[in-house]
């Protein structure tokens, strides 16, 4: 039997249907299943997602001959909320830096900091630039400006949601790599004809470019908000 190492598992939630994919590195795909949901519930049945995980992982690991270790996981729920705020700064003709940048995430993220108490931040997006009177819908490199705004779009989950979700897959000893939102990755490829897990992995890989990478807060004792523009990547 051959043995698959490099592979990426994508389960996609929604509450009238779940999907879990298995893609080689070659993007060949090495095995699909759905199940559609009969419910009037706004959100997916999380006694289901047991059962279909526990029907598809162990056929999964049989057919690759080797254990599925994480997955990404994207979800259509309602209990995604977002928090938009604006902040303004003054940049004295300097040219405008991703140190910057930083620095008004940091401020953002003090300010809403009772808003996000016990919500896991999925997304981080910077909607637009607002730049000496000027609208950008990207950053602008080597900028010198008097002034910026920036319009940032917070896209949470309650945290004990996430949890619940984490504790299903944990069971299955499977760990959750990343989280996203299907309305969000749908979205932002609406004018492309592209299957979901091709969708899935561009946002994973950067593909939107206003789309802030958030590294660990224990990580070297960085900053909660230190992070890396995908088009420096």
């Amino acid at each position: 039997m051959v043995e698959y190492s490099n592979f990426d598992t994508y389960l996609f939630l929604t509450p009238k249907k779940f999907i879990i994919l298995v893609v080689k590195e070659t993007k060949e795909k090495v095995y699909e299943n759905e199940l559609s949901l009969v419910s009037d519930n706004k959100d997916f049945d999380l006694d289901k997602l047991d059962e279909f995980l526990n029907d598809n992982i162990f056929k999964i690991e049989k057919i690759l001959n080797n254990f599925v270790k994480n997955v990404n996981l994207i979800i259509d729920s309602e209990n995604f909320f977002s928090v938009s705020l604006s902040i303004k700064k003054n940049n004295y003709g300097e040219t405008l830096t991703t140190t910057n940048i930083n620095y008004i995430l940091n401020e953002a993220r003090y300010y809403c900091s009772d808003t996000l108490k016990n919500k896991k931040l999925v997304h981080l997006l910077i909607d637009n630039y607002f730049i000496d009177g000027k609208n950008y819908s990207n950053f602008p490199q080597n900028l010198r400006c008097d002034y910026f705004s920036l319009d940032i779009n917070f896209m949470c989950l309650p945290l004990n949601y996430v949890i619940k979700l984490e504790d299903i897959i944990k069971k299955y000893q499977i760990s959750l790599n990343k989280l996203l939102s299907m309305k969000y990755i749908e979205k932002h490829f609406s004018n492309k004809n592209l299957k979901l897990d091709v969708m899935a992995q561009k946002i994973i890989d950067g593909d939107n470019p206003n789309e802030v990478v958030l590294t660990s807060k224990k990580a070297e004792n960085k900053s909660f908000f230190e992070k890396f523009f995908h088009f420096f990547n």
